[in-house]
């Protein structure tokens, strides 16, 4: 199993130019990503001068978020099962199949298992998968071959679980569970052109600014396995987990994941 490092430093963080908070509807009906927020400034014909921070957009995860996590009774540290995702427990992303991100705690737990609902709670898919054998930040993108595309403006609540019992076991109560929400939404006119100009490396700043996390995220994975030794996109990476709350797992590392049970 291949396990990626993510190396730190203490050195300047890039420099932030200044970001307005759009303000978006408590309740739109299709909610496009924020086409007010202020374009970042292209210094020369390949340089950004941006600031990998998140702005989370102005709302909530629908009330029936759970919230948090249970920690489960067969975590062996004192760590938890942890989603990578802003506080609100809510992300957006532009993509039809996007990849979700956790960190998985040491524990003797049997399997993972990941449940997708709609907005009514009515489960969509569900799926077990064999528990990596190391700690660390896992990853799974919904697949093409077995879910429809995510709709936009539809907000989709999954959960994610660590069997501590076998999966056929009635008792359940001593898994480990998160939950979190994902919306898909449409890039303003405005970010799909910084996005066309811009560098692989200034991406995830761009998505951030937006206020979509989970495009933000998947960007600076991507590029943080193909440079692992990449100091700059050490930095990004700290910086942006930081902004969302995420402190405890900056360090954590990439371990591959997630083999599907028959």
């Amino acid at each position: 199993m291949n396990v990626i490092k993510l190396p730190l430093t203490l050195s300047t963080l890039l420099v932030a130019v200044g970001l307005q908070t759009a303000i978006v509807p408590s309740s739109p009906a299709r909610l496009e990503a924020q086409s007010d927020r202020p374009t970042i400034t292209q210094t020369s014909a390949n340089s950004w001068v941006v600031s990998q921070t998140y702005v989370p957009p102005n709302r909530q995860a629908p009330s029936t978020t759970v919230g948090g996590a249970t920690r489960g009774k067969c975590v062996e540290s004192a760590e938890s099962l942890r989603a990578l995702m802003p506080s609100n427990n809510l992300s957006l992303t532009t993509a039809e199949y996007p990849t979700l991100y956790w960190y998985i705690p040491r524990s003797t737990a049997k399997a993972l298992k990941f449940e997708l609902r709609d907005a009514n709670e009515n489960t969509l898919w569900t799926k077990t998968f064999t528990i990596p054998a190391t700690s660390g930040i896992i990853s799974f993108t919904l697949p093409k071959s077995e879910l429809p595309p995510l709709i936009v403006g539809k907000s989709y609540h999954w959960y994610f679980k660590m069997l501590c019992l076998d999966g056929n076991s009635t008792d359940q109560s001593g898994n480990a569970i998160v939950d979190g929400w994902i919306e898909r939404t449409e890039p303003s006119p405005t970010l799909v052109k910084d996005l066309e100009k811009a560098t692989p490396s200034d991406r995830p700043a761009l998505y951030a600014a937006a206020g979509i996390w989970q495009d933000s995220l998947t960007t600076l994975v991507e590029l943080r396995r193909e440079n692992p030794d990449d100091s700059t996109l050490a930095r990004q990476w700290e910086k942006l987990l930081k902004s969302a709350g995420l402190d405890p797992v900056v360090e954590k590392p990439l371990v591959d994941c997630c083999t599907a049970n028959r």
